[in-house]
């Protein structure tokens, strides 16, 4: 909310403040809460896992079922001979 109230406020009342060198370093802060904003709404990663949205949309959904080890081995009686045509 600081990212955009300070600098809408600022730009509300810019005009009716003047040029002096404190403006100048307010209206200074209010451009790099403007770029801080854009950096953190743009560019930086949420918070990971579950939150009150949901669950994280970027995590890719493993659809496979778990593997179960004992579907997977084959007991298959040893056969001694050629095997037949």
């Amino acid at each position: 909310m600081l990212f955009f109230v300070f600098p809408g406020l600022f730009d509300q009342f810019a005009d009716r403040l003047g040029d002096s060198y404190p403006v100048i370093f307010v209206g200074l802060v209010s451009v790099v809460f403007c770029a801080w904003g854009f950096i953190e709404l743009c560019f930086r990663k949420g918070t990971t896992g579950t939150n009150r949205f949901g669950t994280d949309p970027l995590v890719p959904i493993d659809t496979r079922p778990p593997w179960d080890q004992q579907s997977e081995i084959e007991m298959v009686p040893h056969k001694a001979g050629p095997p037949r045509v």
